[in-house]
């Protein structure tokens, strides 16, 4: 695709792809060991993704930090950044080719302490080290996703904006206790550091944000009264990227094969996202293949079409 992610956006809407970590787990795969011990896999779950209809292929790089990969890897994973974020990048960019965009994710690398001067040195020198990769190994776009605190977030956000590659950032606010699909935000729905979605929206637009949004944990119906206060607080463009599964129940992770949300809910809301101008769109934990292609159907963006509901 020749065109750059921002162009796009100024077009339509931009489809990104869903839960590409809980996808492999679903399919019997650990991230991030997948990467080097069946990149194949990997591979495969971005081409379904694209098939499915994903203008974007975010690369399995958001635990690929030192600190991630000592706490999720195996012994001496932490010399491994470099390599391992660059087969995560070659094999999203064999599947997208010219066809589709190819995003460097970084996550909340653990290393960041609120208050903690020296941890928040170790996550910025880690981000930088991990940008500088993504940027050498040729992602289109940089996708900062599901940050808690605003104060982390800002962080990252800064690491990226030392490259010249637009960046996505999306917020991850928990779901205070006893909230049950309520339309309309409660006043205990902020970031740990006190941020509403209205705040957090206005201070990473101003930190240089290209894209500002939200992910994470919470089901579409919990998902977007956040994403609508944002949209309503800044003209930056808007990601609406939901949960797959019915976060809001009880014990929902004990059983969550059973918990997915429907496609059909999720096709309604991207069109529902689309009319209130928010383009980019697609999913996080739980948004499985079949998931995003109930979205890309509703977008009319489905590369290979698969009838969901055969008659």
């Amino acid at each position: 695709m020749a065109e750059g992610i921002l162009k796009a956006l100024e077009q339509g809407v931009m489809l990104s792809d869903g839960g590409n970590v809980e996808e492999l787990r679903l399919r019997g795969y650990r991230t991030p060991g997948v990467l080097a011990a069946f990149p194949d896999a990997v591979r495969l779950v971005h081409q379904d993704f694209f098939r499915a209809g994903a203008g974007v292929l975010r690369a399995l790089t958001g635990l690929c930090t030192r600190t991630g990969l000592e706490a999720r890897g195996e012994a001496g994973w932490g010399d491994r950044v470099e390599a391992l974020n660059r087969t995560a990048v070659a094999l999203a960019r064999k599947v997208a080719g010219d066809e589709a965009l190819v995003a460097g994710t970084l996550g909340p690398t653990g290393a960041f302490q609120a208050g903690d001067g020296e941890a928040a040195d170790r996550a910025r020198a880690e981000w930088e080290a991990q940008v500088a990769v993504l940027a050498d190994a040729g992602v289109d776009l940089l996708v900062c996703e599901s940050f808690e605190r605003l104060d982390e977030a800002r962080l990252a956000l800064a690491c990226c904006k030392k490259t010249s590659l637009p960046v996505v950032v999306t917020m991850d606010l928990a779901l205070p206790e006893g909230r049950l699909n309520k339309p309309v935000l409660r006043e205990d729905e902020v970031t740990p550091d006190g941020a509403t979605p209205a705040g957090c929206a206005r201070v990473l637009a101003s930190d240089g944000a290209d894209v500002v949004g939200a992910s994470g944990k919470r089901e579409p119906e919990d998902l977007w009264p956040v994403v609508l206060e944002m949209r309503q607080a800044v003209d930056t463009p808007i990601a609406f990227l939901p949960n797959g599964y019915r976060t809001n129940r009880p014990n929902w992770e004990r059983m969550r094969e059973a918990m997915h949300v429907y496609g059909m809910e999720l096709g309604q809301y991207a069109l529902k996202a689309k009319v209130h101008e928010m383009c980019f769109l697609g999913g996080s934990d739980g948004v499985v293949v079949r998931l995003l292609r109930s979205m890309a159907q509703a977008l009319d963006c489905e590369r290979a079409y698969i009838e969901l509901r055969p008659r």
